[in-house]
């Protein structure tokens, strides 16, 4: 019987020993060869299939080996014994349960990852991959990969993040933010999304709670819920997170932690003034909730010098601040950093090294070579220059064009204008047609959780040239009118 289930592919690129042991042990578990059961001799199952005699016996010696088969002299060779208890246990456990239990995603973080692939695109703010540094961040590469002792570099580091790009964080942040902290007081993180999710497992609980703009970065209402934590929505206004409301709140409940981002707020880009800033550092101090200060654009201001962070000013300890690079350079280059105190950063490595032992060594390194050669500073400075030249170009077009259906103010910073559009247009029905002509942009669905409708989103850039601004904006001038159309009719 066995001789006729047997088959060999000669064609295959899998050697026949391994062909044989691989049906064998096929058979076994699946019920076709029963513990104990004897198999045919060597030589008849070679001269049955053709091959060489040692073929079979090496195939036979290794099922041995696994404990699949066992031989005895002057009998012969047999399925083993022990498979018969483990073979019974399964097929019992089977009959009465499935194999593995039903995986069943939380629907807080059940949602699709939006990758673009059209040709033209106004995106979230993303800046343009033809600006980088590219060549400048290879040689650096190459250097961490190449030069020096090789054995520190190439073996397991620090977990908060190689010593050299520390040092480099602490000059940089001290001259372009104001932010004067030591080595030991920055992780390196994987971009800003990573920081938030160890600040939350650190130093969140189930049940507390946690004011968040009304309107807000997607990722971290996520973050923030999957952890457990209890939402508290604060009203944004012109001026941002409206610290007023949030003291009305304070009054009465118990607040851990405010997620803002007050340098250009998300979604709408507005900036919080000075006088709010000061107070929502003294509500921190009063009523003793901390603050993660989320600063994902600071470099690109156009209109007169960027605020300081909040984490720039006196705060003892209340602000948690973080950026990356994912707009100097690029979000494929997943390099981040969180600032805190000491005993906070030393606690958050601690918490990162079990998920993530240690970032990427070597483009950390590449990272700080640019930045120690400023290369990384002067490309910020020409690109501000590009983006700034870009923003004018864009509302230009915005108010030519497609004034009638929309309205916004211009940012003073940032890579995306906010966009409200008629209350008539159907956002994601447009959002789905203009995928169909080649244009990408989010329908603005997510910046907001329940309560009351915008419709507005964020219209990027940055990420385009002057043309394919110009193209993208054609081709929602014509889309516009024929959806208000055909809402008016409905």
């Amino acid at each position: 019987m066995l001789l006729d289930l047997l088959t060999i592919d000669r064609n295959s690129d899998t050697p026949i020993f391994r062909q044989l042991i691989d049906q064998i042990i096929n058979l076994i578990q699946t019920g076709v060869l029963i513990p104990e059961s004897q198999l045919p001799g060597t030589r008849k199952i070679a001269d049955k299939m053709l091959i060489h005699r040692k073929t079979v016996v090496a195939a036979v010696d290794e099922l041995v080996a696994q404990g699949w088969l066992e031989t005895f002299r002057g009998k012969g060779t047999f399925v083993a014994r022990e498979i018969s208890s483990a073979f019974d246990q399964f097929t019992t456990s089977v009959s009465v349960s499935r194999c593995s239990p039903t995986i069943t995603i939380p629907e807080v973080i059940d949602r699709e990852v939006s990758i673009s692939v059209s040709k033209y695109h106004l995106d979230d703010g993303l800046p343009d991959p033809r600006l980088a540094p590219v060549e400048e961040l290879m040689r650096a590469y190459k250097n961490a990969l190449t030069k020096g002792w090789r054995y520190p570099r190439y073996t397991y580091g620090d977990t908060k993040g190689q010593l050299i790009l520390r040092e480099a964080l602490c000059e940089y942040l001290s001259r372009t933010r104001g932010i004067h902290v030591h080595r030991d007081q920055i992780l390196v993180t994987r971009g800003v999304t990573q920081a938030l999710y160890l600040v939350i497992k650190g130093f969140i609980s189930t049940g507390q709670l946690v004011a968040i703009g009304e309107l807000t970065w997607e990722s971290a209402r996520i973050n923030f819920r999957y952890h457990g934590a209890e939402l508290i929505k604060i009203r944004v206004d012109e001026e941002g997170l409206d610290v007023d409301h949030l003291e009305q709140v304070c009054q009465e409940k118990q607040i851990r932690m405010v997620y803002v981002t007050p340098h250009h707020q998300y979604p709408t880009t507005v900036i919080m003034p000075a006088h709010r800033r000061v107070k929502l550092l003294q509500l921190s101090r009063q009523y003793g909730f901390y603050i993660f200060e989320d600063d994902y654009d600071y470099d690109f201001h156009y209109t007169r010098h960027p605020i300081m962070p909040l984490a720039a000013a006196s705060h003892q300890g209340q602000v948690l601040y973080t950026g990356s690079f994912t707009k100097a350079i690029s979000p494929v280059f997943r390099v981040g950093y969180l600032v805190g105190q000491e005993d906070q950063i030393d606690y958050l490595a601690k918490l990162r090294r079990l998920v993530d032992r240690q970032g990427d060594g070597i483009l950390e390194l590449a990272i700080a070579e640019l930045l120690k050669l400023e290369i990384i500073q002067r490309f910020l400075r020409k690109n501000r220059k590009i983006y700034q030249q870009r923003r004018d170009a864009f509302v230009t077009l915005l108010n030519d064009y497609v004034s009638d259906w929309i309205s916004y103010k211009v940012p003073e910073g940032g890579m995306s204008v906010w966009t409200h559009f008629d209350r008539q247009i159907d956002l994601q029905t447009l959002a789905a047609r203009a995928k169909g002509e080649n244009l990408f942009f989010y329908d603005g669905s997510t910046y907001t959780s329940g309560g009351n409708h915008i419709n507005a989103t964020r219209l990027g850039f940055a990420s385009s040239s002057f043309d394919e601004l110009q193209i993208s904006v054609s081709i929602l001038r014509q889309l516009l009118p024929r959806s208000m159309a055909k809402n008016k009719g409905s």
